[in-house]
């Protein structure tokens, strides 16, 4: 069956790098006689409604052109099950930091083109779905700050690493009222990740043990640090060694309910999310996408 590609492009993603490797994938395609059709992104328009509205099931594949926030709209327009490649160009891109799909733009159009089809798990945030994570507490402030807090003159990674620097001596653990696999606990954190994937804010590997296929979402806590402690132990984090200290725990759920607390805040794949009550669940093997696994 001849193939027939639907591109999705974020012309916001990586300043403008996005429309430059869509010109240079359309030039690719026209030249080898493939079948595509390319769509953007709009501020009224976003992934979600482009998939939703456009996505036919004459297509055979769909590329992403885009970051982590791009391919969170992808994942919740798309409504046929049909393989997915990526093409990075976010700030971040903590998503395909856990599949193989090369470096350059060529070997990631292979890649799109011929590369191998997995099946991977997708994480359920109340009605939302999410391909790599969410995060309350401290991240998910970062992720708030980063909406209501402008810092005109910085951008990208070393806007996020501001924010982090910022709060990270400041702020305060948070009571989480847990339902770990239906288990009731209460905990006073810093932070809790559930994940898909491994890596959040550009390189902090926060749940190092996490799998794409494995039918379970990771979970990282992190309870009280001095401010002290915090700053001397940023590095662990990056590393994803931070396991070895007796304030975090790493463990896998089915199923996590976070009750209601208007002092939290959270992100979904990197976007400011809302504030709980949360009820997070595993999708398994919901997304074909087109990579090798790491």
């Amino acid at each position: 069956m001849a193939r027939y590609f639907f591109v999705l492009i974020n012309p916001q993603s990586g300043r403008g790098k996005s429309q430059k490797i869509g010109k240079k994938l359309s030039a690719f395609f026209d030249g080898q006689d493939i079948k595509y059709s390319l769509f953007e992104t709009s501020n009224d328009c976003r992934g979600s409604q482009t998939v939703e509205n456009n996505l036919t099931p004459e297509y055979t594949d769909l590329i992403i052109i885009g970051g982590d926030g791009t391919i969170n709209e992808v994942i919740n327009g798309l409504k046929y099950d049909l393989p997915v490649s990526f093409i990075p160009t976010g700030s971040g891109n903590d998503f395909v930091k856990n599949i193989r799909i090369g470096c350059t733009f060529e070997s990631q159009l292979k890649t799109a083109l011929n590369g191998p089809i997995n099946r991977i798990d997708i994480g359920l945030c109340n009605d939302r779905k999410f391909i790599n994570g969410v995060g309350i507490g401290f991240d998910g402030q970062i992720a708030a700050d980063m909406i209501h807090r402008k810092v005109p003159f910085l951008s990208g990674q070393l806007k996020y690493y501001y924010h982090v620097l910022h709060i990270l001596g400041s702020y305060k653990c948070r009571d989480f009222d847990l339902a770990i696999d239906r288990l009731p606990k209460r905990q006073n954190l810093i932070l809790l990740t559930i994940a898909n994937g491994t890596t959040f804010g550009g390189g902090f590997k926060l749940t190092p043990h996490a799998k794409l296929n494995d039918g379970k979402l990771s979970v990282c806590t992190i309870g009280p640090l001095s401010p002290f402690q915090r700053y001397l132990r940023i590095l662990t984090l990056q590393k994803g060694s931070h396991n070895r200290l007796k304030e975090v725990s790493l463990f896998d759920v089915k199923e996590l309910i976070i009750g209601a607390n208007t002092q939290l805040e959270a992100h979904i794949d990197g976007e400011y999310f809302n504030q709980p009550p949360f009820f997070v669940s595993i999708l398994p093997g919901a997304l074909q996408i087109r990579a090798s696994l790491s």
